[in-house]
């Protein structure tokens, strides 16, 4: 049998956000016949569930407890485990991986790839510095940058100063089959759980961070429950604005319909009892949150950021709202909650897009084929390295 491929996936942490999901995702769906994976996180993450999932896979993880930015005894370390375990491509994800994966590619004449995984307003966020070494180690030691939409596929390019061809779109995939309920699933037992009661749910999963938005929801639930009361919302997940966001809730008077539910495993479960997701980002690659939700047959009232416009058709897979809008946020939610005709049409639509378009397997297969092209171009000037002697 031939040799397997030895890829190494470097994130910033391997923790429990988006990035993170995927790279959970990727292992599940890689083909075991022609390729190994091995995870390396540079910093480390406390509570992390990635880390012992990506375990029970047989993923080797790796973190480098890096202490301070690019290192150079985390560098190093980096260097001895790629060639210790024989890596043949680096995939890095996130600006910190990137940086230190393309450094660890170059010192050890492998090829990398990295994923964007979100468009400028993120790019710009970050320190001039970090910014300089992003696109410079880019240029250098990066073969392809791949975008998660098209819709950012020409911005990412003329950020870095790349050509077309340089940058890729592959959008991120999901396991359709692990988001599917039967018909015959208990939603309100989920629901007495999560909000104690058989109420309306709108469900928001996402880091609670600025690019998340959820001051805009927690603004536009006032609004909705000045007309039905009933309504709950569960906010799942962490992160530094959890304390501004429950004073928020509080000054406005909705801190009783509110529930910050921090990090749950049962992510799916509850999914599939959601009346509603929203998603309330103010800016976004190709969310893994929302690909889930619709996955799940959830209907969905997005923000129209990023790369969102590719999977939400308004009106037809979900609906589709201004950023930081959330007067017509609210308004979409209760169009949503008050028919639930229509959240029924476009739940199903919506599962029936990713279904078609953003399975598990099908986006695996396009970084095998990804990885596979650019060691074929690396084989093939080894074997011209060594032809010319040493």
């Amino acid at each position: 049998m031939a040799k397997k491929v030895r890829v190494l996936q470097i994130i910033d942490k391997v923790g429990n956000a988006g990035a993170e999901v995927l790279q959970r995702t990727f292992a599940e769906g890689l083909d075991r016949t022609r390729f190994d994976l091995y995870v390396c996180g540079l910093r480390p993450r406390p509570g992390s569930i990635t880390v012992p999932a990506l375990k029970a896979l047989g993923v080797p993880v790796i973190v480098l407890n890096q202490h301070a930015s690019y290192d150079l005894p985390s560098l190093l370390r980096l260097v001895r485990y790629i060639r210790r375990h024989k890596i043949d491509i680096i995939h890095t994800h996130l600006q910190g991986a990137d940086i230190m994966g393309r450094m660890a590619g170059f010192a050890t004449r492998r090829p990398v790839v990295s994923t964007i995984h979100n468009g400028l307003i993120d790019l710009d966020e970050e320190p001039r510095h970090r910014q300089l070494l992003e696109r410079w180690t880019a240029h250098l030691w990066c073969r392809k940058l791949v975008v998660v939409s098209e819709l950012l596929r020409e911005e990412v390019a003329q950020w870095f100063g790349f050509p077309l061809s340089r940058v890729l779109t592959i959008a991120n995939g999901v396991d359709t089959d692990r988001f599917y309920r039967r018909p015959d699933f208990d939603r309100a037992a989920v629901k007495q759980a999560l909000v104690g009661g058989d109420f309306p749910l709108v469900t928001n999963l996402a880091r609670l961070t600025p690019q998340k938005g959820q001051e805009y929801l927690v603004k536009a639930a006032r609004v909705v429950t000045l007309s039905r009361p009933d309504v709950r919302f569960a906010v799942l997940g962490e992160g530094p604005l959890l304390g501004d966001l429950q004073e928020q809730a509080v000054e406005l008077g909705v801190a009783d319909n509110f529930v910050f539910a921090g990090f749950r495993d049962n992510v799916p479960d509850i999914l599939a009892a959601s009346d509603l997701f929203v998603l309330s980002s103010l800016w976004e690659g190709m969310p893994v949150a929302l690909l889930e939700a619709m996955s799940a047959g959830c209907a969905t009232v997005s923000t129209d950021v990023g790369g969102v416009a590719q999977v939400v058709r308004d009106g037809v897979t979900g609906l589709l709202v201004p950023p930081a809008d959330a007067e017509t946020l609210a308004l979409s939610i209760l169009r949503c909650i008050n028919d639930p005709g229509l959240s029924r049409r476009l739940g199903e639509a919506a599962r029936a897009e990713v279904v078609r378009n953003y399975s598990m397997r099908a986006w695996v297969s396009k970084w095998e084929d990804l990885y596979l092209h650019e060691l074929g171009i690396r084989l093939a000037s080894r074997a011209e390295d060594a032809c010319g002697g040493r």
